[in-house]
């Protein structure tokens, strides 16, 4: 785990030990929804270094979470993702004729969230992601499957009480010099 990732995860605790300070001070409705589910489009930046060679390619997915508030400001989720667009990859800026796409991406978080307000509130996300990518050209396919940490932020605007929309930005997987990381724009619907 790099500085850099470990100065995040330490942020996104700070974050959590908050939330739920401030969770004490709201008591939560009976009748307030506890579980909700999000959909939406993700653009990853997929990026491997080796000394001098830097390959990059940005494949998207279609993401979908199923999460359950455990308390006012803390959710536990569950989230799946699979391929919508391929892309080639990029070897130092040049193209390769070798297109990366993630078929399939699965993960379980802890959310802490804190309220700006009654319209928005901020989040992070803290868990743990199984990844498949998949390398293919001219018929010849490669794939290779890892499990990593994952975190990340992110923002909800309620549209109603029970409907809101999602921005958020996620570092899905970062080990041996590989980092797969995105931003998405989701629904988000309360049930």
């Amino acid at each position: 785990m790099t500085t850099l990732s470990k100065s995040m995860l330490a942020s996104l605790l700070a974050l959590g030990l908050v939330s739920a300070a401030t969770a004490q001070q709201r008591v939560q409705s009976s009748t307030d929804p506890k579980l909700y589910g999000e959909i939406g489009l993700s653009q990853l930046k997929i990026e491997a270094e080796d000394g001098p060679l830097s390959a990059e390619a940005k494949p998207g997915l279609l993401t979908g979470t199923l999460g359950y508030q455990l308390w006012p400001f803390l959710a536990i989720e569950g989230q799946v993702a699979g391929n919508v667009m391929k892309d080639e990859i990029k070897l130092n800026g040049v193209n390769t004729g070798v297109d990366a796409k993630i078929p399939h991406m699965y993960g379980l978080f802890l959310k802490p969230t804190l309220p700006l307000g009654d319209r928005v509130e901020v989040f992070a996300r803290a868990g743990v992601v199984r990844t498949k990518l998949e390398l293919s050209a001219g018929g010849l396919d490669v794939d290779d499957t890892g499990t990593s940490g994952a975190y990340g932020l992110g923002i909800n605007v309620n549209l109603s009480r029970m409907s809101y929309l999602q921005a958020n930005w996620m570092n899905y997987y970062d080990k041996d010099d590989i980092k797969v990381q995105g931003v998405g724009l989701m629904y988000g619907r309360r049930f």
